[in-house]
């Protein structure tokens, strides 16, 4: 103990006298002395020495050795994580390294033997032989960091992190920081760090109005308020200035969404949340929120007012404005089902589910809504006709269906009861 205590003190000492001083050659020996202690409990010192050193020196021509040193202690104490990245650094930022080879060897031994790394294994091979050559040192960061943000590997969160500040710091102008502040904050969101991912975010919209990232970093601040923070009313605000400033974005309709589902979900504001879901489609109507939102609006009237007329109005509209959606069979469904279990207008009903065999025939839900529209006519209507007529669509027009041989019984039924009568 006493021995490690004399050890720090000389490490403090020698740091007060290297910043008096530029000596590169005493800075090496200096660490090489303490890794010549062979004690574990100096590693941590060691990196942070190391990494000091290729700070002040970042022209010095041992910066692949000082890595590869930093990626040995990660892999002798057995830190796959950091062990992983550092090595893969070594493959981008020293590309005529002598420790490619073994970083190599290493990379792959890791994937082979920690069973979390496995699902990576497919894909290492283009990983550690890098597309991008001869790039100068701040492009083949940026190239390295976006390898390695790509992966979107939890393990390699944290070095990853420290990659991001790296490059902030020493590049502090680059045309590609606020790529880097972007990708830093959605790590910290994905690591629970809300705020310091908000604050980040909150960095490229101020700090650099001409960024790409603008428009997605205002959105991202309005999400982590919601579903991060707790504080709907701030989210909602946050989305209101995203469609002020961008009404023409392609998620201006996810944000107008959200605000709808905030009213509904979070304030309980049932008719703000219906007119925010219907603005959706009125001004967004392109967006994949449109019909969607139309769905919850019409739910919402169902379900909160009962206004059964007003729910089917909107589920008719979906209908009548947007033809070709995959929804739109399934809207004239919820429709003839208000009809008829909430209204018990079984002639409607029947006549709407018929709409979707004569609109949506190749639907998925054609035949059993025709099956429902014969079996309508069949027991409430007693218009048998209408029954048999309906009855034999389901089995000229869908024979292998499931409903089929239960509308070839209803058929038969029906044709001895108006024999019989």
């Amino acid at each position: 103990m006493k021995t490690l205590l004399t050890v720090i003190s000389l490490v403090f000492v020698l740091n007060i006298n290297a910043s008096f001083g530029n000596d590169q050659t005493t800075f090496t020996d200096y660490i090489t002395s303490l890794e010549n202690l062979k004690d574990k409990k100096l590693r941590k010192i060691i990196i942070t020495e190391i990494r000091e050193y290729m700070r002040r020196f970042p022209e010095a021509g041992n910066l692949s050795e000082m890595q590869f040193k930093i990626a040995t202690i990660y892999h002798d104490s057995e830190n796959e994580a950091r062990s992983f990245f550092s090595h893969i650094e070594i493959l981008y930022l020293y590309p005529e390294s002598n420790a490619v080879a073994v970083s190599k060897d290493r990379i792959r031994s890791i994937l082979v033997q920690e069973k979390k790394f496995k699902e990576m294994a497919a894909q290492i091979e283009p990983i550690i032989v890098p597309a991008a050559s001869g790039l100068q040192k701040e492009e083949a960061c940026f190239f390295f960091l976006k390898t390695m943000t790509d992966l979107q590997f939890k393990e390699i969160r944290n070095p990853l992190k420290r990659g991001y500040l790296n490059y902030l710091q020493r590049y502090p102008n680059s045309e590609n920081a606020s790529t880097i502040i972007f990708w830093l904050a959605e790590l910290l969101v994905d690591a629970q760090d809300a705020y310091e991912g908000l604050a980040q975010f909150q960095k490229i919209a101020y700090l650099y109005p001409s960024s790409t990232h603008v428009s997605i970093s205002k959105l991202q601040t309005a999400k982590i308020f919601n579903k991060k923070l707790k504080e709907p009313q701030k989210a909602i605000l946050a989305y209101e200035e995203f469609l002020l400033e961008y009404p023409n974005d392609p998620q201006a309709g996810y944000a107008q969404f959200q605000i709808a589902k905030i009213n509904e979900k979070e304030k309980k504001k049932y008719l703000e949340a219906i007119e925010a879901y219907s603005a959706v489609a009125q001004r967004h109507p392109k967006s994949v929120e449109a019909v969607p939102a139309l769905f919850e609006a019409a739910r919402l009237y169902e379900d909160k007012f009962k206004e059964y007329d007003q729910a089917i109005r909107v589920y008719t509209e979906i209908v009548r404005d947007f033809p070709e959606d995959i929804k739109a069979p399934h809207a004239y469904a919820e429709a003839a089902r208000i009809y008829e279990k909430r209204l018990k207008d079984y002639f409607n009903a029947a006549n709407v589910y018929f709409k979707i065999y004569g609109h949506y025939p190749n639907s998925t839900i054609a035949a059993e809504s025709l099956f429902a529209a014969a079996g309508l006519n069949e027991d409430k209507l007693q218009d048998y006709d209408k029954a048999l007529m309906y009855y034999r669509f389901v089995v000229d027009k869908y024979p292998n269906h499931k409903l089929t041989k239960r509308a070839n019984k209803r058929i038969e039924k029906i044709s001895k009861k108006m024999v019989s009568e």
